[in-house]
């Protein structure tokens, strides 16, 4: 199958998004990944994918710790930030309102908030699959903010 209708046939398939976040000597890093899911209860494990040239590998594998940013129908912008890889980790995080409970960067507004350990890592192709076990979370009000069909989306208000 072609990468083209591979990409627009999995664009069929709603996803949320998250931010990634960690630190590594005493620097803020971050991405954005819609690739995730919860994989099991006991022990609570989760599931994320980055392509193996993203600058936040490193960090992350160095840290082997973060926190999972569900965003918030609001958060778009957070969204783009973390997803363009020519902005500095600097301009990423300029002016961002951050949780100041937690160890690794917590945006303001999220949704919810997973913090967890490096478990597993798979080769997946030209992506790293990482494992990661659940240490705590938090979950707030709001709408998450979707992506489907290669645009951001939202969740229609019940009626």
């Amino acid at each position: 199958m072609n990468p083209t209708d591979f990409r627009k046939i999995c664009g069929q398939f709603a996803t949320g998004l998250t931010v990634l976040t960690t630190t590594s000597n005493g620097e803020a890093h971050g991405i954005t990944v819609n690739s995730f899911t919860s994989v099991s209860l006991d022990p609570p494990l989760i599931l994320f994918c980055i392509d193996k040239k993203a600058r936040f590998n490193k960090p992350l594998t160095a840290e082997k710790s973060l926190a999972i940013n569900i965003l918030s129908e609001e958060q778009q912008e957070i969204s783009n930030r973390f997803a363009n890889p020519s902005m500095t980790s600097e301009e990423r995080f300029s002016g961002l309102q951050l949780l100041s409970d937690y160890a690794y960067p917590v945006f303001d507004d999220n949704v919810g908030v997973l913090i967890a350990q490096l478990h597993q890592t798979h080769g997946g192709g030209d992506h790293w699959i990482y494992i990661a076990k659940v240490i705590k979370g938090q979950s707030f009000a709001g709408n998450p903010l979707l992506y489907h069909a290669g645009s951001y989306s939202r969740v229609n208000s019940k009626s």
